[in-house]
């Protein structure tokens, strides 16, 4: 039996191996249901697919597609994972009209379209993720909910719109149900999803994570009741949810597992209930940007898991854990505004946040030096800058009343320093020359809004990491420093609101990352620099408010296709306006307050940001929370706006210039035009009759010109508009009504028009009359035209019984007919005798004159 024991195993090895690869063989020739790959290809055939991501979606064996997954047992589709990967951040995002050409690489990636039912081929799926794509607003489909097998669904930043259909509770096996982030924009108006009755979560009895971030709960009353029941739920995120309050009080706490509950920035306004604090799971809890207090803050104690809290403690307190972030943003510190003095004892605290907290006390100096990330804005902290702070990367102290002089070592105590913003405080020193040779990364560096004065130093220009300098509202003053050639990665330059002299650098041109450009309201001189043809990258420029002279360079509208905004309002540039009509995403056209002349360019019309509705893609001119500020003349007011004001404005002012001819007919295509200024020009002709084309046109001007002929009734149909001027020109006619017009009736809207008539006007057009005198004019005209009647009736009458009378009684009587002749014979011999007898009288006479001559 020993001797034959080598045999056996070789005999058992050579039997097993056999097996394995007669496994394996199969396994490799197993190949996906055909029903399911045609199932697959519709779904194909449905969506846009600009960046064929689904070009691999060919042949017999789905199986090998990109995104699909197979059982290697029965070929079933298991999984599909068509995530756009090139959208990582889908909170900010909308495709909704978006160009598939265009720069934005997560939109191009995203699949466009709709859901098609044949899906529901695919019975034995249990993943699937479409996030980061674009659904253009349709429903999440409600046979999702068939999937029996399912346990992570993801939908998140997908472009849906409306109600979510309670069908999704069918999916009793789901273990994470992504929503997040859901919005489309149509028409200027936005479609969220939103939830109506929230009984269908409570059926999804193996829910594990949760998330609805930005899915609305305006009317749902009873969420937390639903939640409760899910005892498997370990992460809840239902931030920007529109939830209103905390039940006071919950019978029995079943989500034991709660590692996660994230319910920021919502509008609940209540104290927090003493049962969260027995769900001691809890590592994370957020619950800034809410109103909330509380009454018995030592039950907080009970959290002795927490590792991120994110709500409001004002009492000096140990607290039994300790914590590597704090965000108290917009809480309530009671009893008092101060600094938590239990925050000492939190020695590997990393991220504190009492930004809006209304503190109003100096900055102590026994915070953690563990911190990295500290944001105290929105306070009113007095006196300097924290001490010593080793390991801070971010620093935000914008918005409080800090004063004096600017830390000459601050590079020293914060060395690794990324972002800073002491924005809106009151410091009145200079630049520290220094600042920035020791912050090799720092990228964000925000002083705007403060007192400081001098120059700017040669090192602020010499980062090769910092992103964004803003200086602006200051008091500095000298020449732009010509030292930007290693400047390549700063992305937004502002520094507006200075006394700045001189021509702008010529190393400027190296900034080809420069998204947004801020020179406005220094006194720069010079003709607008070649140099700036370089920063290709422009979505922002702005010079308004200084001495440029000379024309607008033609490059401007060739060699800057991303422009978003263009300020050049209040300088001194004469000649044409040129060739601007490749700037296809212009949103803002500035060119008020110069000395330009000719006609208004007919090709306005190619601006195509200018012929669409605004959209959420509009919402943000760069990729940072920042806002662009800048100066327009609005509704007749010069203000200052911000970005964030305007995103869904789409401006037009060329007023106060020299421009001459007609309006051109061609502005009518601007459909999403939202302000048109064209007054103090010299233009003439009519008022285009295809102006109601413009009909999101909320402020129309055109006062001080030389337009003539009629106001054309199709103004009236500008639905939106609230803003009218037409005052000072040679205009006549009646003024035209409408249901908008209407709302308008202030008389100096038509003001210097002596033509003009009609309402709101006192002047009477001439085919109108008081109502009064029209009611007498017709009385009189009534009474006339009866008067008329009734003697015409008389003469007809009269004459009808005359005739009959003496005509009728002749024929009728022999007699008198006989008499009747008789009596005219003899009236014709009378007349005949004195005739006969007149006649040789008058030839007598005749004859006896002759004969005396």
């Amino acid at each position: 039996m020993g001797e034959r024991s080598p045999l056996l195993v070789i005999v058992i090895s050579l039997s097993v191996l056999c097996i394995d690869l007669g496994i394996s063989d199969g396994f490799s020739m197993i190949r996906c249901q055909e029903t399911e790959r045609k199932a697959l290809m519709e779904f194909k055939q449905r969506v846009r697919d600009p960046s064929r991501r689904l070009s691999s979606w060919v042949g017999e064996d789905c199986c090998s597609w990109e995104g699909i997954r197979c059982s290697n047992v029965t070929g079933h589709v298991i999984e599909i994972h068509l995530r756009n990967r090139h959208r990582s951040d889908v909170s900010y995002i909308d495709c909704s009209e978006t160009d598939f050409d265009d720069d934005d690489v997560g939109c191009r990636w995203a699949l466009h379209g709709g859901i098609t039912p044949s899906l529901l081929s695919l019975q034995h799926l249990n993943h699937l993720d479409l996030s980061g794509n674009n659904f253009e607003g349709n429903r999440i489909p409600e046979f999702l909910g068939s999937f029996g097998r399912l346990t992570y669904l993801n939908l998140s930043g997908a472009g849906f719109g409306g109600k979510v259909p309670d069908q999704l509770g069918n999916l009793s096996t789901l273990h994470q149900l992504d929503l997040s982030y859901n919005f489309y924009s149509e028409d200027d108006f936005y479609k969220f999803l939103y939830i109506e009755n929230i009984g269908w979560i409570s059926r999804l009895t193996s829910l594990q994570h949760l998330n609805m971030n930005w899915v609305s709960f305006r009317n749902v009353s009873n969420w937390l009741q639903a939640l409760n029941v899910l005892s498997s739920i370990q992460v809840v995120e239902l931030a920007y949810c529109g939830l209103r309050a905390f039940p006071p009080s919950l019978p029995h706490v079943n989500f034991t597992s709660l590692t996660t509950l994230n319910l920021y920035d919502n509008l609940i306004n209540s104290t927090v209930p003493d049962w969260l604090f027995n769900i001691t799971s809890l590592e994370v809890l957020s619950l800034g940007w809410n109103y909330l207090y509380w009454h018995t803050p030592d039950s907080i104690g009970k959290l002795t898991n927490l590792s991120y809290i994110d709500l409001n403690k004002g009492d000096d307190w140990i607290p039994p854990f300790q914590l590597h972030g704090l965000n108290m943003t917009f809480c309530q510190i009671v009893p008092r505004p101060h600094f938590p003095k239990w925050l000492r004892l939190q020695t590997t605290l990393r991220d504190l946040s009492l930004s809006s907290t209304s503190i109003k006390e100096r900055i102590p100096n026994w915070l953690p030096s563990s911190l990295e990330y500290l944001d105290l804005s929105n306070n009113e902290i007095i006196d300097d800058v924290p001490q010593y702070l080793p390991n801070l990367m971010y620093m935000d102290l914008s918005n409080n009343s800090l004063s004096g002089h600017l830390p000459p070592r601050i590079t020293n105590i914060m060395p690794h320093l990324q972002y800073l913003d002491l924005s809106n405080n009151s410091f009145s020193s200079q630049l520290p020359l220094r600042i920035s040779n020791t912050m090799r990364y720092l990228y964000w560096f925000d002083l705007s809004m403060n007192h400081l004065s001098g120059s700017i130093p040669l090192s602020f220009c010499q980062k090769r990491f910092l992103q964004v300098l803003r200086l602006s509202k200051n008091n500095l003053s000298g020449e732009l420093p010509n030292c930007w050639k290693n400047s390549s990665s700063l992305f937004i330059l502002d520094l507006s609101n200075n006394k700045f002299q001189g021509r702008i650098p010529d190393s400027l041109s190296n900034l080809q990352s420069l998204q947004s450009l801020h020179l406005s309201n220094n006194n720069l001189v010079g003709q607008i620099p070649l140099s700036l043809k370089g920063c290709t990258n422009l979505v922002t420029l702005d010079l308004a408010y200084n001495n440029f002279n000379g024309n607008i360079p033609a490059w401007i509208g060739e060699s800057l296709p991303y422009l978003k905004t263009l300020s050049l309002r209040s300088n001194a540039l004469t000649g044409r306006i040129p060739e601007l009509s490749h700037l296809t995403s212009l949103q803002i056209l500035d060119l008020s307050n110069n000395n330009l002349s000719g006609a208004i360019p007919h090709t306005f019309s190619n601006f195509s940001s200018l012929k669409r509705s605004s959209s959420s893609s509009d919402l943000y001119f760069n990729n940072y929370s920042y806002d662009d500020e800048m100066w327009l003349f609005i509704k007749g007011s010069e203000l200052e706006y911000t970005t964030r004001q305007l995103s869904f404005d789409k401006v037009i002012d060329l007023s106060n210039n020299s421009l001459s001819g007609f309006i051109p007919e061609e502005l009518g295509n601007l459909h999403g035009l939202r302000s048109l200024n064209l007054s103090r020009n010299y233009l003439t002709g009519e008022i285009p009759s295809n102006i109601n084309g413009m009909q999101q046109l909320e402020i129309l001007d055109l006062s001080r010109n030389n337009l003539s002929g009629a106001i054309p009734s199709t103004l009236a149909a500008l639905n939106f508009l609230s803003y009218l001027n037409l005052s000072y020109n040679n205009l006549s006619g009646r003024i035209p009504t409408g249901s908008q017009l209407q709302t308008l009736t202030d008389p100096s809207i038509y003001a210097g028009n002596s033509d003009l008539c009609g309402s709101p006007l006192a002047k009477i057009c001439t085919d109108d009359m008081p109502t009064e005198g029209k009611e007498e004019e017709e009385n009189e005209n009534s009474k006339d035209r009866l008067k008329s009647i009734w003697l015409y009736m008389c003469r007809a009458v009269g004459f009808i019984v005359g005739f009959w009378t003496i005509c009728g009684s002749i024929l009728l009587n022999s007699r008198w007919r006989i008499a009747y002749f008789r009596a005219i014979d003899s009236i014709c011999d009378r007349l005949y005798v004195v005739l006969v007898l007149n006649v040789a009288m008058f030839k007598r006479k005749l004859l006896v004159g002759g004969q005396v001559d």
